[in-house]
């Protein structure tokens, strides 16, 4: 059953409306039986869409099905299908119809006059991108974009639990919670996060209609725990763009924190512990990090593949040689990525979680060699990248004093339980 929209004259400032409704699936509707019929409510809508003036016309509106192609779509509405090659032609230089995708948008606009000949055809490519078919006399075919609006927010949040649930219910983005793994992934243990520690953000948000729109972009960003804080704060310099800390040191160091994204710890670095699968006391010079079979599993810094292999404990395994000073050891992979010899990049996808060797259960265990002797990574430190260049620091200097009053007030909010936006 087809669903109709009547457009009416409504007398509405302009201001007040925009492009709000643009392409919402605008309620309540009534059902097409013979005629179109009168929506009972009036429903104040824009004097366009899709830059076509309204006044006069009705809008049904659709999703494209599997395996529905343009024809079938202009066909259902007896567009002769010569029309229907001339528009094929007509947007080849803006718009391939054959990349037309199943639960995309479209429209028809119909003349308001019962003579069930559409006007347009609009395809959504995407929340901002449309194409809009002229079907009545010359084809024609042009390319439509709605509004993007960019708004900056600030947000604080305690932890109690899963930091991603956290974000969502402070009414922000929970996209930012990957994104904050990203910006600290080089100075916060997020295996170590406790309870009631805090995250503090500054970001940007672009919107279309009301409704996000891509992923949020982090300003700055602030992690408290037991009073402490590391702090990081976007910066941009001779086309570089980094984190930098407060006193414009670079966030970026010279190994990431864990070779994982998201997991947890089942066993730490220990002089002494009952193995799991031998049964005896022994040391375990290593860092267990457990994760889904197929977790992608880091280069936690740059250098180049010592070894590539399996042996019957260590399983299917990858050692990686950063420089004269320090090595890395990946165990237990499922499968390995990289070969031996093979240079590596930081952050460098080199193998997938699994239980090869000695191991109960899916898991990566993490070694780290300094000066050939086995150590415990979460307690080192290591240097940083380059700091913000002396010319440039005035200029990062006033940014970072505007964000973190931002962060402050962010903080504020939390503490009397107010979010602002």
């Amino acid at each position: 059953m087809k669903r109709w929209i009547k457009w009416t004259a409504v007398a509405v400032p302009v201001a007040a409306i925009g492009y709000v409704l643009i392409g919402v699936d605008v309620r309540p509707r009534v059902e097409y039986a013979e005629e179109p019929l009168e929506l009972v409510d009036t429903v104040p809508l824009p004097p366009d869409a899709y830059g076509i003036p309204m006044s006069g016309f009705v809008l049904e509106k659709g999703v494209v099905r599997t395996g529905t192609t343009f024809s079938d779509l202009l066909g259902q509405h007896a567009v002769p299908m010569p029309t229907v090659s001339e528009l094929v032609a007509a947007a080849a230089p803006y718009f391939d119809v054959r990349r037309m995708r199943a639960g995309h948008p479209y429209a028809f606009i119909f003349a308001d006059d019962s003579t069930r000949t559409p006007t347009y055809f609009i395809y959504e490519a995407d929340p901002v991108e449309y194409v809009v078919f002229g079907l009545t006399g010359e084809p024609t075919v042009r390319v439509g974009q709605r509004p993007v609006r960019t708004s900056q927010h600030r947000i604080a949040c305690a932890v109690t639990g899963a930091l991603y649930n956290d974000l969502e219910r402070a009414g922000a983005d929970p996209a930012l919670a990957m994104q904050l793994a990203e910006v600290f992934a080089w100075t916060v243990d997020f295996y170590r996060i406790q309870k009631n520690d805090t995250f503090s953000v500054v970001y940007s948000e672009r919107t279309v209609d009301g409704e996000r729109y891509g992923r949020p972009m982090i300003l700055a960003a602030r992690y408290t725990s037991a009073g402490k804080e590391k702090e990081a704060f976007r910066f941009a310099h001779d086309g570089d763009e980094q984190f930098y800390d407060a006193e414009g040191n670079s966030q970026r160091k010279a190994f990431l924190k864990a070779p994982l994204k998201f997991s947890r710890i089942s066993s730490g670095f220990s002089g002494r512990r009952l193995h799991p699968v031998q049964k005896v006391m022994k040391a375990h010079l290593g860092t267990d990090y457990a994760a889904p079979y197929g977790t992608p599993i880091l280069a936690v810094g740059d250098g180049v593949v010592e070894k590539a292999g399996r042996t019957g404990g260590n399983g299917n395994f990858v050692k990686i040689r950063h420089n004269t000073t320090y090595s890395t050891q990946y165990l237990h992979m499922r499968k390995i990525l990289v070969r031996q010899g093979q240079r590596v990049v930081q952050g460098d996808v080199i193998g997938e979680v699994g239980s090869t060797g000695l191991a109960t259960g899916p898991h990566v265990c993490f070694r780290f060699w300094k000066n050939g002797v086995q150590v415990d990574h979460r307690k080192e430190e290591f240097p940083s990248a380059e700091p913000v260049p002396e010319a440039a620091r005035p200029t990062f200097v006033r940014l970072r004093d505007s964000l973190t009053q931002e962060l402050d007030a962010a903080q504020e909010a939390m503490a009397s339980r107010t979010v602002v936006f």
